[in-house]
This record gives C-alpha cells, sequence and structure tokens, in this order.
C-alpha cells in the first residue's frame, strides 16, 4: 500500500503581498504542527511547488524536498511506489485536487482561506484509492 499526503501550503496574507508571498506566522504555527503530526509518519520522500510558501510549509519536518512534476507523472509515480510508501505533497489550491483526481480519487474544492485540510489517499495494486479529509493546526476561519 502506499500513502500519499497531500497539502495544500500553509497560511499567507491574503491578499498575497507578491506573486510569491511567504507564511504568515500563522502559517509557520501550522507548518510546526504539519511537521509535529507527521513526525513519525515514516515519510520517504516530501515535493513542493517552485513557491516560496509550499517550500516553507515542509521547512519544519527536516527533510529535503523536491520541485513537483506534473500531476499525472507524480501521481503514476507514486502508485508505482518509486517514491516510497508515504509521500508528501505540499502544493496550492488548484494542483492538490489535481494530483488527488490523477490519484483516482474524486478531487475536492479547496478555498482561499482553506489552509488546515490534510488529505490522505491510500492507493493498493487491486482496490480503488481510499481518500481522507483530515485538519490539522488551528482554523482560524
Amino acid at each position: 500500500m502506499i500513502t500519499i499526503l497531500l497539502v495544500r501550503h500553509a497560511d499567507i496574507d491574503l491578499p498575497p503581498v507578491s506573486a510569491d508571498p511567504p507564511l504568515n506566522e500563522a502559517g509557520r504555527r501550522r507548518a510546526e504542527a504539519l511537521a509535529h503530526l507527521l513526525g513519525a509518519a515514516g515519510v520517504s520522500t516530501v515535493f513542493t511547488s517552485a513557491f516560496r510558501r509550499t517550500r516553507e510549509t515542509v521547512e519544519p519536518l527536516k527533510m529535503a524536498s523536491r520541485e513537483m512534476p506534473s500531476a499525472a507523472t507524480v501521481a503514476h509515480e507514486a502508485r508505482a511506489g518509486r517514491y516510497g510508501a508515504v509521500v508528501l505533497i505540499a502544493g496550492h489550491s488548484n494542483t492538490v485536487p489535481e494530483v488527488i483526481a490523477a490519484l483516482g480519487a474524486p478531487p475536492p474544492a479547496i478555498g482561499e482561506t482553506d489552509f488546515d485540510n490534510l488529505f490522505v489517499v491510500t492507493t493498493a495494486d487491486d482496490a480503488e484509492p481510499g481518500l481522507l479529509r483530515l485538519k490539522y493546526g488551528i482554523s482560524l476561519s
């Protein structure tokens, strides 16, 4: 079984102050909460986008991350086990649903202020993928 954990980047100021905004204080706290939550999960590979906010979201995990390829590629390679048994992807409100759909699960809607979702997709060779939607950190909305 392969487990893919997906989060949208942690909190930023809205409207964004730049095209590549940093996490705000709430976002930094949420990133720490994510690291605490996943610290013993056995994450083998971490993907982010090219944007600062996704990298800052996974930084507290103290693991090397790499830029995510296309949704189709990461889904195919993850399902084949090429990234290990537990994969973490930090993306955006548009890319997280794309990857979930590419994994074969129903894509969720993620609102502009939704920073606290943790999606868990489980895949096995001969079974439909499972999707679990969790919340992490303190919700400010």
